[in-house]
């Protein structure tokens, strides 16, 4: 048995002890059945497949799934999880970068795959379950140890350029992230997890799952998002740990039964992928006493790479906290030269989390893996107390009458303000100022323009002000809950047009 099969252990430990339950389905697994289910996958793989094949799925997340992930770890396989949100054109771009020797689907999403069929083996997922079904009860030979190296997944950080990029995810990652969670909020045997996050994103694996499975926890899996159902489930379930993007938990928090829910087991709530306004932390602290944690990650490195501890959310809001614990973060200059205090710079990365590259594409890997360190690409400074902040993406910054602007900075202005719930500013093309900012506002009471140009004015320089506030009642989010900024860039060029007719 290997030290890094987690699944393995626990069916050693633990056999009769639910490992994952389907809430779709109702089907659930005890560590042993999900044990000797990654044993059938195995006899089914092995003959056909060697270590460092890939497999493509795609599908929503599952007990199959975890199975699938167990298998290929024990093999050295690599998951390649695909994200069936994209085009046929999209995702066809990413199985001819991965180059995959399977591909399993789901039945819902045969339209794409019949366009693939011809270019690479599939096969749906009912028939792989059945084929998987002829080795039930077969015990199986003692396996090769589990190589830390290998990749045990391809995840890719983008689904709509032409040249996509699929991040390494080794084994030596997936221990290292469960350990710097694990010591960050306490994870024993007795969590309770519930997974709502899609599994082509690496937070749909490595926020829980993996520590959970590490840890000998529960996960309850969800595939189809209902802001209805989830808060019920907390509920029910006795759910401790839940990773939420902000979007999500606003929509939560709108639900009917918000205000008289029980949710006394609910440990934690981690939130990352956007900024989370100080607005809803308290809102969940107030009527439902559960502590929300931001944090920050990347495809890249973790995902778990810093958190905020609930006793510095209010005084240190906007901060995505401290490094966790086997983790190096600093703020370098152009040069790489480290920056002092509140001097802001380019944030990178040290440490075991970090990835080893991207799939077929050492230009890249080279231009973000300089000795040793990851850098991120995003602007951040740290204050006299060691606490991190992100002024957003270095790309995101915009020019506006010669000056530099960072729309995260404005944004963590903006919601400081009672009545926003959330905010978001986009640059958009200006005749005069070569770019301005574009403010889309999600309020909680009626306020005028006036009154939050009111409130800048003596919060921000003049040139950082919106040139124009876009009030919503609901962000338009994307398949995996974050604000669709391509969505919000049509709804102001509709109201341009509005305007002008």
């Amino acid at each position: 048995m290997s030290v890094l099969d987690w699944i393995a252990k626990w069916a050693d430990y633990s056999p009769q002890k639910i490992a994952v339950a389907d809430l779709e389905s109702g089907e659930e697994f005890t560590f042993r059945e999900l044990h000797f289910r990654a044993n059938e996958m195995v006899h089914l793989l092995k003959e056909d497949y060697k270590e460092g094949d890939r497999i493509a799925v795609l599908m929503e997340h599952s007990i199959n799934l975890v199975a699938l992930f167990s298998a290929c770890q024990r093999l050295g396989l690599i998951l390649v999880p695909l994200n069936y949100k994209l085009s046929a054109p999209e995702i066809l771009n990413q199985l001819k970068d991965c180059e995959p020797s399977l591909v399993i689907y789901s039945e819902f999403f045969s339209s794409p795959i019949s366009l693939l069929k011809d270019s690479f083996e599939a096969i749906t997922l009912a028939d792989f379950n059945h084929q998987v079904s002829k080795f039930a009860g077969l015990d199986l030979p003692l396996l090769n140890e589990i190589n830390e190296e290998l990749p045990i997944f391809l995840f890719y950080t983008s689904g709509t350029t032409a040249e996509p990029k699929g991040v390494m995810y080794t084994n030596k990652m997936l221990f290292w992230n469960s350990l710097n969670t694990t010591m960050q909020l306490g994870i024993s045997d007795d969590d309770i997890t519930l997974s709502i996050l899609p599994p082509y994103h690496t937070s749909g694996w490595n926020i829980f799952v993996t520590p959970l499975l590490h840890n000998g926890g529960k996960i309850l899996i969800l595939s189809k998002f209902n802001a209805d159902k989830i808060l019920h489930l907390l509920q029910t379930q006795k759910v401790t740990l839940m990773m939420a993007l902000p979007t999500i938990l606003q929509m939560i928090s709108k639900c009917e039964g918000f205000l008289t829910a029980n949710l006394c087991d609910l440990r934690f709530i981690i939130s990352g992928g956007e900024a989370i306004s100080k607005n809803i932390i308290e809102l969940w602290k107030k009527e439902k006493k559960v502590d929300i944690r931001p944090g920050y990650g990347l495809t890249e490195a973790g995902p778990s790479i810093t958190s905020l501890h609930q006793d510095f959310t209010l005084t240190k809001s906007n901060s995505i906290g401290k490094p966790n614990f086997y983790i190096e973060l600093d703020v370098v200059d152009e040069k790489g030269n480290s920056l002092k205090s509140n001097q802001p710079g380019e944030l990178r990365i040290r440490g075991n989390i970090i990835t080893p590259g991207y799939w077929n594409n050492s230009v890249a890997t080279k231009a973000k893996i300089k000795n040793s360190w990851f850098h991120t690409g995003d602007l951040a400074y740290r204050d006299e107390d060691g606490f991190y902040y992100l002024k957003g993406r270095i790309d995101d910054m915009y020019i506006s009458g010669g000056e530099n602007i960072f729309p995260q900075e404005i944004e963590n202005v903006l919601n400081q303000h009672e009545f926003i719930l959330r905010s978001l500013v986009i640059p958009m093309k200006d005749d005069v100022w070569g770019k301005k900012g574009v403010a889309f506002l999600e309020t909680k009471d009626e306020v005028s323009e006036v009154i939050i140009r009111e409130f800048l004015k003596d919060k921000l320089a003049r040139f950082k002000h919106p040139k124009e506030f876009i009030f919503l009642k609901d962000f338009p989010v994307t398949g995996f809950g974050k604000i669709s900024r391509k969505d919000l860039k049509r709804i102001y060029q509709h109201q341009k047009l509005k305007s002008n007719s």
